[in-house]
């Protein structure tokens, strides 16, 4: 599904899905903004996370994932460095440095929060 990345539109979304697809017991969202609005739209159907329904978002927006309930795991893509290599990408090849071509990979990691695992 594809829409705003809002967490309206996760609720929405996460509605729309969960009512149509019950044996769905996962859902990955392109933010956490989106996955805030699916954990919101599981508990009002019924849905336990994680124990019905897995949750996972993207971005690690720590605010949000530390805030949701239950907490969000979420891929951390280190935005940060992301932004840093790609700027000295630009500076280099303003100074005319080869940069290659196709497409550069950074590393990402998977932070485990409880909607995903239950609480131990």
């Amino acid at each position: 599904m594809l829409a705003e990345w809002t967490e309206h539109w996760g609720r929405d979304a996460g509605a729309l899905l969960l009512q149509r697809h019950p044996e769905i017991d996962a859902i990955f969202c392109g933010s956490d903004q989106i996955a805030r609005g699916v954990l919101d739209s599981a508990r009002d159907l019924g849905r336990s996370v994680p124990d019905d329904l897995a949750v996972i978002g993207y971005d690690n927006w720590e605010v949000l994932a530390t805030n949701a309930r239950p907490e969000l795991t979420s891929i951390d893509a280190n935005l940060q460095q992301l932004g840093r290599q790609a700027a000295l990408r630009v500076f280099d090849a303003i100074d005319g440095i080869d940069i290659g071509e196709g497409t550069h990979h950074l590393p990402v990691r998977l932070v485990i929060r409880g909607s995903t695992i239950p609480r131990r």
